[in-house]
C-alpha cells in the first residue's frame, strides 16, 4: 500500500482523451494506491504529502513489455556479430554458469536503472526466476515474470524447466498484486511442438498470457520451417490461437503473417534499439498500427539493447519509421507516447489498472523535469511538450517515480534500495 494520502500539484499532466494525447494543467490526488481525484485545483488536506510538479510533466509510468532484467551483467558483450552467434557463443554458455547471487544483484541493478529512468512496470523473460522475483518484491516494482521454456538441450532439461515454472507460479504470494505471471516458450525456433503444446496447456490451466520471441531475425524464418514444417504465423496459430499472446520483436512479419495476427488476441513488443544493434533491421510498426495491431515498446536485455532507458527507446522507435516512410504517414510523437504507456499496459493485460492517468486506476506515475535550466537546455523553447518528451528527453530527466502509490524515487534519489551497495557489486565485473 502507498501513503494514505498524497497530492501532486501544478503539473503538466499527460491525458489520453478520445484517442488523442493532451497536456493539461491539473492536480492529482492519490489515496492509498489509487488515483482518487483529478481536476484543476485541489486543496491539500491535513497531513497530506504534497509534491509540487511546477515546471514538470506528470505522466503514466512507462511500461517495458520485453526485457531480460538479469542481463545487466552482460552489458556491452555484443560487438560485431549477428544474433545467433551472440546467443550461441557469448550468452548461452555464460548464462549456464550464472549463480543465484549474480542474478539477484544483476536484477537489482536493472531495477535501479528502470526506476531512475521512469519505468514502473516490466515484462521479464528469463530464468533463475525466484531470485528475480525476490528482487522485485523487495523493490516494490510492478512486473510480469516467468520461467523461460525451451528444449534445445534435451527432454530432461525441458521437463525440469516446466517443473520450475509450475513451482514458481504455485509458490507465488497471492496477496502481491504487483507481480503477475506469463508462460514463456523462448521462441518457435527453440521449442519443439511438445514444449509449445505444454506451454499452451499451462497458459490455459492458470489463465496466463503467452510471452514468446517472434520473428526477430531472417534465420528464424527458416529454422521454424525446418522444425515445424510450417510458417511462423501458422505455427503460432496452431498452438496459441485463443490465448493472449505477447510477441517480442516481430521484425520479419509479412502480409500473410500479419493477416493471421489480426485474427488472434496478440500484440507486438517492439524493441528498436536491440533490433538495430543486432542487425535485425526495422519492424514496420507504422503498418502494424494502421492495420489495427497493438504495438508497445520494450528494451530487450542490456547485452544487446545496452540499457533500459525507455525514453531512448521512444526516440528510436519514432525516428526509425522515417527510414521506411518518406512522408507524414509515419507514426507521431503521440503514437509513441501511447506505445510506451497505455499500449504496453494493454499488451500485458493490465490496461484496467495502469497505463494512463485516470480516476480509479492504480497510481503508477512518473514526474519529468522540463524546467528551464542547463540540464534541460535541449527542451528550450518547449513549444511541444509531447514531441520534446519523445525526441529531446532521456531517463535522467525523471525526477520522481511512483508505483502503486509508493514513492520509490524522489528528487532523483532511489528510496527503497541501497544503490551504492548494488553498484559496488559491479564496479570491476568483466563478463
Amino acid at each position: 500500500m502507498g501513503l494514505e494520502l498524497m497530492l501532486i500539484k501544478n503539473g503538466n499532466v499527460i491525458i489520453f482523451e478520445s484517442n488523442d494525447v493532451k497536456v493539461k494543467k491539473l492536480d492529482i490526488r492519490i489515496r492509498e494506491n489509487l488515483i482518487s481525484k483529478i481536476c484543476e485545483k485541489i486543496e491539500p488536506e491535513i497531513n497530506e504529502k504534497v509534491i509540487d510538479a511546477s515546471n514538470k510533466v506528470v505522466m503514466p509510468g512507462l511500461v517495458n513489455t520485453h526485457a531480460h532484467i538479469a542481463m545487466s551483467i552482460f552489458r556491452g558483450t555484443f560487438e560485431g556479430c549477428n544474433l545467433y552467434t551472440w546467443l550461441n557463443e557469448k550468452i548461452w554458455p555464460r548464462e549456464a554458469k550464472l549463480t543465484q547471487e549474480e542474478v539477484y544483484n544483476a536484477s537489482m541493478l536493472s531495477i535501479i536503472e528502470m526506476l531512475s529512468t521512469g519505468t514502473t512496470c516490466v515484462n521479464d523473460h528469463y530464468f533463475f526466476s525466484e531470485e528475480i522475483r525476490k528482487a522485485l518484491e523487495e523493490s516494490k516494482m510492478r512486473a510480469v515474470i516467468t520461467r523461460v521454456l525451451m528444449d534445445t538441450d534435451g527432454e530432461k532439461a525441458s521437463n525440469n524447466r516446466i517443473e520450475e515454472f509450475i513451482k514458481l507460479y504455485e509458490t507465488r504470494d497471492k496477496n502481491n498484486e504487483l507481480i503477475t505471471y506469463s508462460v514463456a516458450p523462448h521462441g518457435l525456433y527453440t521449442c519443439s511442438g511438445k514444449v509449445l503444446e505444454e506451454s499452451k496447456n499451462l497458459a490455459k490451466k492458470y489463465n496466463l498470457p503467452i510471452h514468446v520471441h517472434f520473428l526477430e531475425s531472417i534465420d528464424e524464418i527458416e529454422d521454424i520451417k525446418k522444425m515445424h514444417n510450417m510458417t511462423a504465423g501458422e505455427d503460432l496459430k496452431k498452438y496459441f490461437d485463443g490465448l493472449h499472446v505477447i510477441l517480442a520483436h516481430g521484425v520479419k512479419i509479412d502480409e500473410q503473417t500479419l493477416a493471421i495476427l489480426k485474427n488472434m488476441d496478440c500484440g507486438i513488443s517492439h524493441n528498436p534499439v536491440s533490433n538495430l544493434r543486432l542487425g535485425c533491421k526495422i519492424a514496420d510498426t507504422t503498418k502494424y498500427l494502421h492495420r489495427g495491431l497493438n504495438v508497445a515498446l520494450g528494451t530487450d536485455g542490456q547485452g544487446s539493447g545496452n540499457n533500459l532507458d525507455m525514453f531512448e527507446t521512444m526516440k528510436i522507435a519514432g525516428l526509425i519509421q522515417g527510414g521506411i516512410y518518406e512522408n507524414e504517414e509515419k507514426i507521431s510523437s503521440k503514437d509513441v507516447i501511447k506505445m510506451a504507456t497505455i499500449n504496453g499496459a494493454k499488451l500485458l493485460g493490465l490496461e484496467n489498472k495502469i497505463g494512463s492517468i485516470e480516476e480509479g486506476k492504480e497510481a503508477d506515475i512518473i514526474i519529468v523535469d522540463i524546467g528551464e535550466k542547463l540540464d534541460n537546455i535541449k527542451l528550450i523553447p518547449n513549444n511541444d511538450i509531447i514531441s520534446n518528451l519523445v525526441y529531446n528527453t532521456n531517463g535522467n530527466s525523471v525526477d520522481t517515480t511512483i508505483v502503486n502509490g509508493n514513492v520509490l524515487m524522489e528528487n532523483r534519489k532511489i528510496l527503497i534500495i541501497d544503490v551504492e551497495y548494488i553498484m559496488n557489486k559491479f564496479k570491476y565485473t568483466n563478463h
